[in-house]
């Protein structure tokens, strides 16, 4: 069941404020989306965000859920235990084939943190008991020469997925901006994953060593996390193909229980949404600006508006919630429109005012002329 770019719109504008309130709603207010994670360096994003503040600038609250690895996740899948999630390649797979999870994202290449999880990087392993498969399957790939594609998959669990693409993609706007919180900070960032494995760990891991995981942990550049989803020349995507290998190897372990579609269970469409809307934003943003100003030549006082639409072009460019972004300039586009129609309104009417206080102004000073006159002829 898909859902529509202009579909998504039309019901943020039912519940966006008017223009000079807050762009999002009270925080109590605000839908709580449950995200799962293990003790990854992929957690990482959604502490920045969650450190920083800012989920409700995407419109949701977020509650982290820690499992210990996928295999955990994926049992529970099914139980509404979480609804989106952070998850090693052959869960994501697994999980999709079985129908239990949608793959909706990626975060980076799983394949050059494989070290880290096998305790190489000082940190204490916890990847399930897929490890070793996890491992053959990149040697295979290097022994082949070919690409190492062993995304960090974001996930949403099936049923989500289907009814709640709106939430998935505020929860996705996220998590990019979580990414780009890492990269601007690559220090903070590496305190920040400190702090989580030493309370999830158990475990004092170096500073200096995180910050150069995190240097080739994730995908910082949107396209390279888009590129994989896309299909080209009728041709499964990269993520298909590479979710196509997955399934033929966890079929030859005997580990799979049912087998699916690729296409079924990786969301292209979605990423494709979540694209879409930043082009829409840029768009909204340009149109709404033009409307300010056509409303501040009609005499319309636009102080505020202007301020808003500030503010809106700072959290647009800071990457933090397209949607809310849209909500907000649509609202005061409307504004505007109405500020400037009012405007020429008043300019006409006054207009009217005037002219007709010069018709009565001609009159009157006619009638008291002719008076005068009359009072002097009687006088006479």
């Amino acid at each position: 069941m898909g859902i529509s770019i202009a579909g998504i719109l039309f019901l943020l504008l039912l519940f966006t404020p008017a223009p000079g309130k807050a762009a999002v709603a009270p925080v109590g207010q605000l839908p709580t989306v449950t995200v799962s994670v293990t003790p990854s360096i992929y957690a990482l994003p959604i502490l920045m965000v969650e450190k920083a503040g800012e989920w409700k600038d995407f419109g949701i609250q977020v509650q982290v859920k820690v499992h210990p690895h996928g295999e955990e996740q994926l049992g529970r899948s099914t139980a509404g235990e979480w609804e989106v999630g952070v998850m090693d390649p052959l869960s994501a797979v697994k999980g999709g084939n079985e129908g239990n999870v949608a793959i909706v994202g990626i975060a980076g290449d799983f394949a050059s943190q494989v070290p880290f999880f096998t305790d190489r990087s000082g940190a204490p392993a916890q990847p399930g008991k897929w490890t070793e498969g996890l491992k053959d399957y990149v040697a295979r790939m290097e022994a082949k020469g070919g690409r190492r594609f062993l995304p960090a998959c974001l996930v949403a669990t099936a049923n989500y997925a289907d009814t709640r693409k709106t939430l998935v993609i505020r929860w996705l706007e996220g998590y990019s901006r979580g990414i780009q919180l890492v990269q601007k900070n690559a220090e903070a960032a590496a305190s920040q994953l400190k702090e989580f494995y030493g309370e999830t760990l158990k475990r004092e891991v170096s500073a200096a060593l995180l910050q150069k995981d995190i240097r080739g942990a994730f995908f910082f550049d949107e396209r390279d996390r888009e590129e994989p989803f896309r299909g080209r020349d009728g041709k499964p995507s990269l993520l298909e193909e590479f979710a196509g290998s997955m399934t033929e190897y966890l079929r030859g372990v005997k580990v799979l229980g049912a087998q699916g579609e690729p296409s079924d269970y990786i969301l292209s469409k979605l990423c494709d949404q979540l694209s879409s809307l930043r082009g829409e934003a840029v768009d909204q943003l340009e149109k709404t600006g033009a409307s300010i100003e056509a409303a501040a030549k009609a005499g319309a006082r636009v102080s505020d508006f202007r301020k808003t639409w500030g503010e809106s072009k700072a959290q647009l460019q800071e990457g933090r919630g397209c949607l809310s972004v849209i909500g907000v300039l649509s609202n005061l586009q409307r504004s505007a429109d109405q500020a400037r129609v009012d405007s020429a309104r008043l300019g006409d009417f006054r207009k009217i005012e005037m002219a007709v206080g010069g018709v009565l102004a001609f009159y009157y000073g006619g009638y008291f002329f002719r008076r005068k006159r009359k009072s002097g002829a009687h006088r006479s």
